[in-house]
């Protein structure tokens, strides 16, 4: 009986993880990034945001090489493969996020009070991408002067959002994973 307890608990500890992702290590992603790929995002990053493109496309080498490092640290720290893409996820969130603060101060918004606005969404919603529905309020609750409420703002401030929120949600999204 006892050996049979023994295999019993041996199969589950093999089924279960052992735990979630230790959120001090997703920044590990950034660290084994090369120095070019680190350029390539930032280049591609700020394209996007100059062009104004409603969603950002990458260049196949950012994709492969977030890819390759998140592999790498999933290895060297037992994540699963929804931590790994959470990290990278989080990853080109947290790269791409001073980019899009520099355009969105260059056009006359106050970083600080776009991420109060984002802080004042209930923690479930800052969790979870957020839908159409949610990111048009955020927007429209954040573009308070007339004179800056255009198209061409909302589309900005859609896609700084999104890089908030994605550095939010893969964040929470690695340490349940």
């Amino acid at each position: 009986m006892r050996i049979i307890n023994l295999a019993a608990f041996a199969a589950l500890s093999i089924a279960a993880p052992a735990h979630a992702a230790d959120l001090a290590t997703i920044d590990c992603v950034i660290e084994k990034l090369q120095p070019a790929l680190k350029e390539l995002i930032d280049t591609e990053v700020t394209r996007s945001f100059a062009q104004g493109a409603v969603r950002a496309t990458f260049d196949p080498a950012v994709t492969s090489g977030l890819g390759a490092a998140a592999k790498a640290c999933a290895i060297e720290h037992t994540w699963t493969a929804a931590a790994a893409t959470a990290a990278r996820d989080y990853t080109l969130g947290k790269l791409g996020l001073p980019i899009a603060e520099k355009f969105v101060a260059e056009k006359g918004f106050d970083v600080a009070e776009l991420e109060t606005q984002f802080g004042a969404l209930a923690e479930e919603v800052r969790n979870r991408p957020l839908t159409k529905d949610e990111m048009q309020a955020l927007v429209i609750a954040s573009v308070t002067d007339e004179a800056k409420q255009t198209r061409e703002n909302a589309s900005l401030l859609n896609n700084y959002y999104l890089l908030l929120s994605t550095v939010q949600y893969a964040a929470w999204n690695f340490s349940q994973a």
